[in-house]
Parts: C-alpha cells; structure tokens; sequence
C-alpha cells in the first residue's frame, strides 16, 4: 500500500474544499438610501428607515433577495442586514440622501451591521466584505458647486443652472473597506448629501463540512491506491 505523505492530504483537502465551495462575489451597486426609502433596486426590501429625521444613528434595515453567492448562476440567495450612519454633528436623512445641514455633510461614517444570511443552495454564511464605492448628489436651483471627501477621496459637482432644480451626482471607488466616511465638504452653493453606496458580499464555504468531505475524498482516492 502506497502511504500518503502530510503534503498530499493537506493539498487534497484543499483541492476538495475548492471543488466544494462556489463561493461567488457579489456586489450591490449604487444603494440609493434616503429618509424616504432605497431607491434604485427592485430586489431590495426596506423592513425599517429611519425617515426624514435628523438622528444619530440612521438605520436602514433592508433584505436583499435574488442574488447569486453560490456561485451556481442561479440568482436565489438573500441577505439581510442594516446600513447605519452615524457621528455626523446635526446629521440628518431627508428626501436626498443624508447630510449634516444645508449645504454640508461632515463627519458621517457609514457602516454595515447585523448581517444575516445562508445561500440557499449552499448553505454557506453570507458575510459584508466592505464598501468599494460611495457618491455625493448636490441639488439646487442655480450653478451648482459643492464637494466632500468620501474616505479621503474628493468628489466634485460643479454644474451651470439650467434654469431650473437639477440634480448632479459624483461618485467615487475604492478598495473593501469596512466604513465610509463623508467629510470636509466645501463649495458655494447646492444642497449635498451622502446619496448612494457600493456594498460587496461573499459567501464562506462552513470549514468542517469542507474538511470532512475533503477527508473522504481522501480515503477514496487512498482507497484505490491500495
């Protein structure tokens, strides 16, 4: 009989634990959260809002169905968890999005808690990578100049009227990261918000299962050798 080296069952478990796991990324992007809903996806159920308040924290507890985190090309997965803003002085969500008064938005961080959710197909636990995009909206009646920081990063909306209210956004992205901070906004004119969110999830494979059924596999494989 032929004997299996460490090496050999701990790539074989590897090798088996992949074979198992279609973990799949999924982002959602452009989550359009305000005081008066989410916007922008149809998959998208708010169980609570916050409404148009001025709060700290702001939570949006939402369920996201029809997504496809097994990896298998059937979009049949949901998760559920809750998008928070917080620290914001005076911060406030109203029929735009979230700022800290007209013509600001300094200080708010946004975060995911509360994740919730298995694929169906799967049975492996959805997790929240992180944000890897944010965008401010500015609007108003005029010539539209405004900018915020989101994690450090400038976006800008400098518009000419129209004549009339318009609405301008400006988005910008980056690597996971667990929070999104909106600050150090300026400009001359315009109402900005926080407006919308990219947010990335994945599923993780459970480890005993993967290890069990890579083992078997092993004894299999071993099996066959003798």
């Amino acid at each position: 009989m032929k004997k299996l080296s460490f090496l050999s069952i701990a790539t074989a478990v590897v090798v088996c634990s992949a074979a198992v796991s279609q973990a799949a990324t999924v982002t959602i992007e452009a989550l359009d959260l305000r005081g008066t809903g989410v916007f922008g996806h149809a998959d998208a159920t708010l169980n609570s809002g916050p409404g148009n308040t001025t709060a700290d924290p702001l939570d949006w507890d939402i369920t996201y169905n029809n997504l496809d985190l097994d990896g298998d090309s059937t979009a049949n997965d949901t998760v559920n968890f809750t998008v928070r803003a917080s620290g914001g002085a005076g911060q406030r969500a109203w029929g735009q999005g979230v700022d800290t008064g007209f013509g600001s938005l300094n200080g708010v961080t946004f975060s995911v808690i509360n994740v919730s959710g298995t694929t169906t197909d799967g049975g492996n636990a959805i997790v929240f990578d992180g944000f890897t995009g944010g965008a401010i909206g500015v609007g108003g009646n005029g010539d539209l100049d405004r900018n915020a920081e989101i994690n450090g990063q400038l976006a800008s909306v400098m518009s000419p009227s129209t004549g009339g209210f318009q609405f301008v956004i400006d988005a910008v992205d980056f690597a996971p990261t667990a929070t999104v901070l909106y600050d150090n906004s300026g400009g001359t004119f315009g109402a900005v918000s926080a407006r919308h969110h990219d947010l990335q999830f994945s599923a993780v494979p459970e480890p005993t299962a993967l290890i069990l059924f890579g083992l078997g596999t092993l004894g299999l494989a071993a099996s066959r050798r003798r």
